[in-house]
């Protein structure tokens, strides 16, 4: 065999045996024939949320039922923060309220107020306060006007003071999944695709109020724009608003509302710190 030969073999058997790896191979009338690389599998089903699709969210209470389900019966912490401020950047009010919420219901709420128009759930604001109870014993920390006070206190006889006093009306405007819904359904939005490493499978971002909405309480809301970060299961994990408006005063603010949920599933509360101390006066 004749090197002439011998090299043509060889390379009639290199481009017989690449198939896709990059050789191909001629059609009947002498063009190449392309290669159709494999398709990726993919599953639609689970790409989004419920309630959210590649356009955004497609049903805000569809959406905010998928929340709640992930925290019923289940612990978590919750962190909410609501900042007002002025146009030249001072201070309104804030609200930060911090509740670790065991799977048996014992919580530990942190809350905390500052601005001469905070709320005054805790009296004169600035003020500091933290509750804890296991649903038998009520106990209390004040810290208001440099002076502390600890207590323990009757259970009380309906919703004030109970773990959803604190989650529903103090963190949340209502239970998890009224408040997810009522907070992205005023917003045209849209659904990026985001894998992080805390669950996170889609950020929905709006940058502006739909026209239509039927909330009096947006009405007079201008620059409002929403973040949120979900997981596939429908966890909403963290959400932002941000909006400017009017006060009563005639006076322009800043309007910023972060809600954020950790440790879902792996919240424990125990005794706190001050626990003996508390018990020990009664009042």
């Amino acid at each position: 065999m004749t090197r002439k030969l011998r090299r043509q073999l060889l390379v009639l058997t290199i481009v017989v045996t690449a198939g896709c790896g990059g050789f191909g191979f001629s059609g009947g009338d002498g063009s190449p024939t392309p290669v159709t690389p494999a398709p990726v599998p993919t599953d639609s089903g689970t790409t989004y949320p419920a309630g959210v699709g590649s356009t955004g969210v497609t049903s805000p209470s569809l959406l905010g039922s998928a929340h709640g389900d992930r925290l019923n019966g289940t612990g978590y912490t919750l962190t909410m923060n609501r900042t007002v401020r002025y146009a030249n950047g001072s201070l309104r009010s804030h609200l930060r309220v911090h509740v670790a919420l065991d799977a048996n219901r014992t919580y530990l709420t942190n809350i905390s107020v500052r601005g001469h128009a905070a709320p005054v759930l805790l009296g004169r604001p600035p003020a500091t306060a933290s509750f804890w109870s296991n649903g038998d014993t009520y106990l209390r920390r004040l810290v208001r006007d440099n002076q502390t006070v600890h207590n323990e206190y009757d259970p009380p006889d309906s919703y004030a003071g109970t773990w959803r006093y604190w989650v529903h009306a103090a963190a949340l405007n209502g239970r998890p999944a009224a408040d997810v819904t009522r907070t992205v359904a005023p917003f045209h939005t849209r659904a990026l695709q985001s894998q992080q490493s805390d669950g996170t499978v889609c950020v929905i971002r709006g940058d502006r109020l739909r026209e239509n909405t039927t909330s009096t309480a947006w009405a007079s809301r201008e620059n409002a724009t929403l973040v949120a970060h979900v997981t596939r299961a429908g966890l909403v994990r963290h959400y932002r608003t941000e909006y400017t408006r009017v006060t009563d005063d005639g006076d322009p603010v800043t309007v910023t509302r972060t809600v954020r949920f950790t440790a879902v599933g792996n919240t424990t509360v125990g005794r706190p710190p001050w626990y003996d101390r508390a018990r020990s006066t009664a009042g």
